[in-house]
């Protein structure tokens, strides 16, 4: 069988695994080598689970017999490692919980409690995360923390309920005194960074002593703009209980009412006044902390042969890791799968492990703090393509009329259209039939007047009236309300037409109440017959994403840049290019494949590009395609498109690096930039030809701008991470049996689990339970297995981690960048002492190396030549010339730059039609540490202007030989060294490159507009009389009765 390992129901005690008798050396081995027996149960249990290496028990048999045959002593058999796998997997796995769907599917969902325990017990991940928003101030914006959604619009109770200050407690929604002797009420914690230091912050609400018939009393007063730095506080609820009549105040705990400026007070309810914050008595005096996560849904196949095998996969990754670690495959967490169940119904589950640990909390071990900490999870976002985001925010699809999830924007008018093409025709709209009887047949597409086309386009450039959850959800109990009565069906059906609202999950439910009623007849016995199948709905019949009380799917659905831009705008314009505008024009693609091949590529983090393959499977390109295409379209395509088509190109190619910039210097000057360069780009896809906005991706990206200021940079809720692990999921899915593959692939990933966290060195707990093998029938639980709280110790000893043998296996010598030197020579030697003479004399006899490359600060390799940003006064671009460090200095020990000589380069010049700076060197150096090199950026010849042909050559290699053979390239003219542009489109180092973008133009959104719709009206009509002409020239029959 090819199946995954998974828990053997006949698995024997941990003794058993070696059944020689063991020594006082097998023990010191097996704690050497803790939790594993010894180092080959060790290294294969990692082989067998890694997450890309997939075995097959057959394979693992195959590997066995070579170890035996090989004279390797102790190999264990398939039997004994299954054994093992299953005490590890108990001790420190992730368990998959069976569910019975509420369509009838069987599915498993990893714990989510048991993987959040993990996150916080593992050193390679605790560090990283955060639990408190901070207050930047819009400076420097790169983390989701950072961003409105978490900062501000999280509802109060799923964000961090207390915060610990001089070993005090202190929580939200309970009164606090402060050094002032005023009582306030912390309702958010919050941080801001100042000179370099973390600082505690509370967003709070006044509280007011009123009298009342039995004594004194509270009043909350709440508002908005109260912030204090929580050093202010000074005793906390429990504290004030105690020492009350000191301050002459009435008990913490008699809140009355609370009030705001635009209401009359109202009965306090927030809490239980006389206990405070339910938390505090849930953590029993440990921390409580808040736990955000980035959701994903996606499918994807089971297969790797083209028929499609459709997967739904739920996966997670923790929204507070730093931008940089979110998007590593390491941190992304597997939840569940199925090839039967729908994404809704998989959710459901997920959903219910949420809301669980959001009552009772996940108790985990703190591997930092090396305490116990109770974490309460949050969903910060859902991520997913369009279409799983529409299912998710009950939306009908890109195809509806109103189209976008986030707005009422409204595209054609479609039954209007019918109407009116009727009418065009002589027939009868309403009644289904012609003039003369005869049934009618499909409605031709009517022509927009150029006022209902300007209407549209007009609305569709800007946002619509926000979408709502209660506005939905309202619709949705419409639709079970109309159901509950008979003949509803056709009503129900127009209705999600008319409001594009649309709930899947719903529509399941809602099919049972109709075909309940289908072969009923008369009023009341369909009524009854409906009345019977409601009673055996199941509780909760509509999309479970509407139970995660702090989000909106409307909302907290963010624009999807890989898909919308990417795998949107960019593989629209490439396949029009391509495959219409360069149709039956050989000659011309294969100019557009040479200047491909040509392309300088150097500093954006791309191989050299293969043109043909870009042009000539322009339909089957990826994402990783498109976003070279993106950087570098405009330096190809100058000449070979209209002008206006090339000004959508170039509108692109400013846009994609605001849209990655992975942090925001000023977020209100982003902000104002990107939607500037946003309707930039639009207008002149608009000027070009507005038959693209048939395409609703061409209005989604306007909802970006709201959606960076929510949730930060875009990068953060991108999904390119999360795209690739469908690659892990699928070599899952191929290497299974195929007989359950949620199961199998749930506990492939919980099994992957274990291995990444035991090798990353985190904690456990190991109990002598586990050491004698004593094992529960996990594998019988059944499809409604609701939990699976695992046994945890507030002991810090009860906690341990692997031992030094399996730590060995994973640490080695990390590979460092290196450069290659020549002999050291005296500065006045070098360029760098005779561009500084009065420097070279002062450096005596002390000798420098120089060096061909250097490794940045962020991680480029930076050659002698090549263009760079770098700080002095403040940043510039300049060309470096020279690399040196002194001899037996402690750079030169560790192989590092030591200083650079960078020539000065000046950038305001704008060079057309690139809309891009030319890069002009000046007579100017400076000398800088390496420190002060920011990033490497990508140049560019103006071939545009210089009119560089394809008229050089290059020799063409395979298998790494030379064949003889010579392909064209494209020659570049002009002195080496000028003509240079700066490659603005850039979308590495994008913080950095983008201060040196040029201005944008100023374009009269209404001229252009009215404009590409006179253009579009006149080109449909002449479409259109063409379609009518060809029409007539194939009836000829009636054409001569007319001519009768």
């Amino acid at each position: 069988m090819h199946g995954f390992f998974t828990v053997d129901e006949g698995a024997g005690s941990w003794p058993n695994v070696r059944k020689r008798a063991r020594t006082i050396g097998d023990q010191q081995r097996q704690d050497h080598w803790f939790p594993w027996h010894d180092k080959i149960t060790c290294t294969l249990d990692v082989l067998m689970h890694l997450p890309r290496s997939v075995f097959s028990q057959r394979q693992l048999d195959l590997f066995l017999w070579l170890l035996r045959v090989n004279d390797v002593e102790d190999v264990p058999s398939v039997r004994q490692m299954l054994r093992l796998n299953t005490a590890l997997q108990r001790a420190c796995g992730i368990d998959s919980i069976a569910y019975k769907g509420v369509l009838g599917h069987t599915y498993y969902v990893n714990a989510l409690d048991q993987i959040i325990a993990q996150e916080m017990a593992n050193p390679r991940v605790r560090p990283f995360l955060h639990f408190y928003p901070e207050d930047a101030g819009g400076v420097n914006v790169s983390e989701a923390r950072q961003a409105a959604r978490w900062l501000h619009e999280v509802p109060d109770k799923y964000l961090t309920p207390m915060l610990r200050l001089r070993n005090i407690d202190f929580y939200i929604h309970e009164p606090a005194l402060c050094v002032d002797g005023v009582a306030r009420m912390p309702i958010r914690w919050f941080t801001r960074v100042k000179g370099g230091e973390r600082v505690w912050y509370a967003k709070c609400w006044d509280m007011r002593i009123i009298a009342t018939d039995n004594g004194k009393a509270w009043r909350v007063i709440k508002r908005d703009d109260l912030e204090i730095c929580a050093d202010q506080l000074l005793k906390n609820f429990p504290q004030m209980q105690q020492t009350v009549a000191r301050y002459n105040m009435p008990d913490p705990s008699q809140i009355l009412d609370a009030s705001d400026s635009e209401s009359p007070p109202s009965p306090w309810s927030i809490t239980d006044p006389t206990i405070g914050n339910p938390w505090r008595q849930r953590a029993q005096g440990h921390r409580v902390a808040s736990f955000p996560l980035w959701m994903y849904c996606d499918d994807t196949s089971g297969n790797l042969s083209k028929k499609w095998n459709e997967h739904n996969s739920v996966l997670m990754t923790p929204a507070g890791l730093p931008h940089a670690h979110s998007q590593k495959e390491y941190n992304i967490h597997f939840l569940t799968t199925s090839n039967l169940a729908p994404p809704l119904e998989m959710l459901d589950g997920v959903i219910d492990q949420l809301q669980k640990a959001q009552e009772d909390g996940i108790w985990a071990w703190d591997c930092s703090l090396h305490e116990p900490v109770l974490i309460l999870p949050f969903a910060l976002a859902l991520l997913g393509d369009n279409p799983m985001q529409s299912e998710f925010a009950c939306h009908i699809g890109l195809q509806a009329k109103f189209f976008c999830r986030a707005c009422w924007c409204k595209g054609r008018d479609v039954p209007e259209e019918r109407k009116q093409a009727a009418k065009d025709v002589d027939l009868d709209p309403e009644s289904g039939l012609d003039e003369e009887g005869k049934k009618k047949g499909r409605a031709k597409r009517a022509l927009e007047s150029m006022t209902q086309m300007v209407d549209r386009v007009t609305a569709f450039l800007q946002p619509g009236r926000a979408r709502t959850k209660q506005e939905t959800a309202g619709k949705l109990r419409s639709y079970f309300d109309m159901a509950s009565k008979p003949g509803a069906k056709t009503a129900i059906t127009q209705e999600r037409t008319r409001s594009g609202i649309k709930d899947t999950l719903q529509l399941a439910h809602l099919e049972k109440l109709f075909a309940a009623a289908k072969n009923k007849r008369g009023h009341d016995a369909k009524q009854a017959a409906i009345a019977a199948a409601i009673k055996e709905l199941p509780q909760h019949t509509t999309n479970p994403v509407w139970r995660i009380g702090e989000l909106d799917a409307h909302s907290d659905t963010p624009v999807e840049i890989l898909h919308v831009v990417l795998l949107g705008f960019v593989k629209y314009f490439w396949r029009d290019l391509v495959q219409v505008q360069l149709k039956n024009k050989d000659t011309t693609k294969e100019l557009l494949a040479t200047r491909l091949s040509s392309l300088d590529v150097s500093a954006l983090k791309l191989s050299p590009l293969a043109g043909r393959t870009l042009v000539q499977y322009a339909g089957s390109l990826t994402g990783r395609d498109f976003r070279a295409i993106a950087q570098v379209a405009p330096f190809v395509v100058y000449d070979l498109v209209p002008p206006e088509c090339y000004e959508a190109w170039v509108a692109l190619a400013r846009l994609v690096p605001l849209i990655w910039q992975p942090t925001i210097p000023d977020m209100q000057a982003h902000l104002e930039t990107l939607e500037k360069e946003i309707r930039h780009f639009l207008l002149c896809t608009a000027r070009w030809t507005v038959r693209w906005f048939n395409k609703p991706k061409f209005h989604i990206i306007l909802h970006l701008v709201e959606h960076v200021r929510r949730f930060g940079p875009a990068g953060l809720f991108a999904t390119e991470a999360f795209e690739s692990f469908n690659a892990v999921i699928r070599a899952k899915s191929v290497h299974s049996n195929r007989q359950a593959p949620s199961r199998d692939i749930a506990r492939a990933f919980g099994q992957a689990n274990r291995v990444r966290h035991l090798l990353s060195g985190g904690l456990f707990l190991w109990t002598d339970d586990e050491q004698d093998g004593k094992m529960e029938d996990v594998e019988d639980s059944g499809p409604t297995h609701p939990s699976t709280r695992r046994p945890f110790s507030f002991e810090s000893g009860a906690w341990c981690s692997i031992g030094a043998g399996p730590r060995s296996v994973v640490h080695g010598n990390s590979t460092v960048a290196t450069y290659l030197d020549v002999p050291a020579k005296p500065l006045p030697m070098l360029r760098t002492g005779s561009r500084f003479p009065q420097d070279a004399a002062e450096s005596g006899n002390t000798h420098y190396k120089t060096a061909k490359a250097m490794t940045l600060i962020n991680g480029d390799t930076c050659a002698l030549q090549d263009f760079v940003v770098a700080q002095s006064s403040k940043p510039f671009i300049g060309c470096v010339e020279e690399i040196i460090t002194r001899q037996g200095s402690p750079a030169d020990l560790s192989q590092r730059a030591e200083l650079v000589l960078v020539r000065v380069a000046d950038v305001t010049r704008e060079a057309s039609p690139y809309r891009m700076p030319y890069v002009d060197l000046q007579e100017s150096w400076v000398a800088l540490q390496s420190k002060d090199v920011l990033c490497s950026v990508n140049v560019q010849h103006d071939c545009a202007k210089l009119l560089c042909s394809a008229t050089g050559r290059r020799e063409v290699r395979q298998e790494r030989a030379s064949t003889g053979l010579y392909k064209a390239a494209v020659e570049h003219l002009g002195p080496p060294g000028k003509d240079l542009i700066l490659n603005t489109a850039q979308m590495r180092d994008a913080v950095h490159v983008q201060r040196f973008r040029c201005a944008t133009p100023q374009l009269a959104s209404e001229d252009i507009v009215m404009g590409a719709v006179a253009r579009e009206i006149d080109q449909q009509k002449v479409i259109s009389t063409e379609t009518s002409v060809k029409s007539r020239s194939a009836t000829p029959g009636r054409a001569r009765g007319r001519e009768v």
